[in-house]
């Protein structure tokens, strides 16, 4: 049996929540049983010491311990205290937060966290989920956030450029490892960055658009997407671009597919771009759904790729765009960058050497389409 562990509880009780007070306590220790904070064998602060410590009354305190010990977590012992059992399924070395400010809608994000998360649980990892999400007046809500770090946490995975979270962590004292586009984390708390070199693959890229012989370019995509006609020109390629105007709120991969789709049904019509003489030698596409809607609207146009026009988009791994021929594209691997990302994570928790600074990026993939 362990010393007790008289020390101030890795969690807060907040009276305006609500959930009880007895609630709030009993989750706490529970967390902190489930993160390994208390391990089984050691001994909870005596009901005074927690009543103390949380600002509530002994009667708050004992009606936890009390349903702690029906749920069989502790084992109150006269002259002892509460020793912590455990629980019967797995004992986790530690709590590691993931904070993102993602809505769900991202493919490369969704598969990225998954497997990130599966290999950090796989060593022994407890890993929560917690998205900072903007809340009223469009501000970032970082009152999750802030209550998990009212209780026991390792450490934390900051997920694609998130400066919100990155402020609240580095006060809190917790260390942190940032991802995201920007190539360096100064922030206190933050033990490394890893960096999202976008522009990785532009220069192969460029390579395959000269062997082609492309003379003219049309870049197309939405929301301020990134720019590689600078690249392009710098070849002598005539380089055009063209910003899709996505309907406000409109989000889910399909409708900025169809709202693409409409776009290029338009613009094909012969009165407007005079069939294949008004089409450039390639049309490049920096988001994955936008080229999916064009390639539907080509196919309703007749006009065949690469015979009539190259294509060449960006892409994730395992989420397309699919086409009868393989797409020329720029291509990011979420499950490989989670591999990565993931040993520099377990070295960091582990004490050992990480592989920092990292960088991660798309590479070229040639395509029958270009």
């Amino acid at each position: 049996m362990r010393e007790k562990r008289e020390i101030r509880p890795p969690f807060a009780v907040v009276r305006s929540s609500r959930a009880t007070l007895v609630e709030q306590v009993v989750e706490g220790i529970r967390r902190a049983i489930d993160s390994g904070f208390y391990k089984p064998g050691d001994v909870l602060p005596t009901t005074r010491g927690l009543a103390d410590a949380l600002g509530v009354s002994r009667i708050v305190t004992r009606a936890a311990v009390r349903e702690l010990t029906e749920a069989g977590l502790v084992n109150p012992k006269p002259s002892v205290g509460s020793i912590v059992l455990g629980r019967r399924g797995k004992l986790w070395r530690g709590n590691v937060l993931f904070v993102s400010r993602s809505d769900g809608r991202i493919y490369y994000d969704n598969v990225f966290t998954a497997t990130l998360r599966a290999k950090l649980a796989k060593a022994g990892w407890l890993v929560t989920m917690v998205v900072t999400a903007r809340g009223t007046g469009g501000k970032p809500d970082t009152a999750e956030l802030e209550m998990h770090l009212s209780h026991p946490v390792t450490f934390a995975v900051v997920l694609f450029d998130n400066p919100v979270a990155e402020r609240v962590l580095s006060r809190s004292g917790v260390p942190f490892l940032s991802i995201g586009n920007k190539e360096t984390c100064c922030r206190k708390c933050c033990v490394g960055h890893v960096h999202y070199d976008r522009s990785a693959a532009v220069a192969d890229f460029v390579s395959a658009v000269k062997h082609a012989g492309v003379k003219s370019a049309l870049e197309v995509g939405w929301e301020g997407f990134d720019d590689i006609g600078i690249a392009l020109k710098a070849e002598g390629v005539h380089v055009a671009r063209r910003n899709i105007d996505i309907p406000e709120g409109v989000k889910m991969p399909v409708a900025v597919s169809i709202a693409v789709r409409d776009v290029f049904l338009e613009w094909l019509r012969p009165k407007k771009c005079r069939n294949i003489q008004g089409l450039p030698d390639l049309i490049y596409f920096s988001d994955d759904h936008a080229c999916t809607g064009a390639l539907a609207a080509f196919a309703a146009a007749g006009i065949r790729v690469p015979e009539d026009v190259r294509v060449a988009t960006w892409s994730v791994l395992g989420a397309g765009p699919v086409f009868a021929k393989d797409l020329a594209r720029l291509e990011l691997d979420p499950e490989g960058d989670a591999a990565k990302v993931s040993s520099v994570v377990l070295a960091q928790l582990e004490g050992s050497q990480s592989e920092l600074p990292l960088t991660l990026g798309p590479i070229y993939r040639n395509g029958a389409t270009l």
